[in-house]
């Protein structure tokens, strides 16, 4: 009978997670620039990937070395995300504060 009510809990605790995590409405696009072997634009894909457990997200990857004119504007920049039009370079920056630059471009 013990392990009975410890499994039921543990289905539980799994579904209230679940429920938690499960977002509600449209995705928030986002658009990553970065380049091959660019060790901060891998730490920024998993750093949104982080933040996606928490907000939805649609995580577009963007190559700019395919790109003459992207290569030329971002080279220097990168990773640099695009949402809504405003742009933000993200090298450095920890989840939280690009958390809530996310946030403040979602309620416009």
């Amino acid at each position: 009978m013990r392990v009975t009510r410890l499994a039921r809990g543990s289905i539980r605790r799994g579904l209230a997670l679940v429920r938690r995590r499960t977002h509600r409405g449209p995705p928030q696009r986002v658009r990553l620039y970065e380049k091959p072997d660019c060790g901060l634009c891998a730490e920024a894909f998993r750093a949104l990937t982080r933040i996606g457990l928490d907000m939805p997200l649609e995580i577009e990857r963007v190559d700019i070395t395919h790109d003459a004119a992207l290569f030329d504007r971002y080279a220097l920049r990168i990773p640099v995300l695009l949402v809504d039009g405003d742009e933000l370079d993200v090298a450095g920056v920890d989840d939280s504060a690009i958390a809530r630059w996310m946030r403040g471009r979602a309620g416009r």
